[in-house]
């Protein structure tokens, strides 16, 4: 994938600060037949994100959605586009265990305001302790909004999807 560094670009090395926002997928099945890349959200896990991802349009403004290459990712990104109606394009940073928490906020950096990273745990929700200066809990279909600002990061709000509809 090609990066190219617009308006959000510049505007990180004028000092502005920059939103993004971190996603960890939805829900998805226990086992794939083609392993763990392969696993789908269930019904409900995509049920659920939906109806964050719709109740927080008017909250984000997302321009571009980067997705782990792993299909519960790729899912729940296209839940968010639908919603947002930002593109989604493939990242392999964000394969799950490929990139350390404070390198995914140097992509996002790297991606611009309004981009959307979709991932995985451990390190999505590494990454948003590191903008919370705590550890929190990272549910799956979990949104994040976080302030980028040089080199520091500063947790905007956190969502979770319903427990149930």
């Amino acid at each position: 994938m090609t990066r190219t560094p617009g308006a959000a670009g510049r505007g990180l090395r004028e000092g502005l600060p920059l939103t993004i926002y971190l996603v960890r997928h939805a829900k998805a099945e226990e086992r794939a037949a083609g392993g763990d890349a392969e696993r789908r959200l269930t019904l409900d896990g995509g049920d659920r994100f939906r109806a964050l991802a719709a109740g927080l349009s008017g909250r984000m403004s997302v321009a571009r959605i980067l997705a782990s290459p792993f299909r519960r990712a790729r899912e729940t990104a296209e839940i968010l586009a639908a919603a947002t109606g930002a593109p989604v394009e493939e990242e392999t940073a964000l394969a799950s265990g490929a990139t350390p928490a404070a390198e995914l906020l140097a992509l996002a950096r790297q991606a611009g305001t309004g981009t959307a990273l979709v991932g995985h745990n451990p390190e999505l929700g590494e990454a948003i302790g590191l903008a919370a200066g705590a550890a929190l809990e990272v549910k799956p279909g979990t949104v994040a909004a976080i302030e980028l600002t040089g080199t520091r990061a500063r947790l905007l709000w956190v969502e979770a999807p319903a427990k149930r509809l």
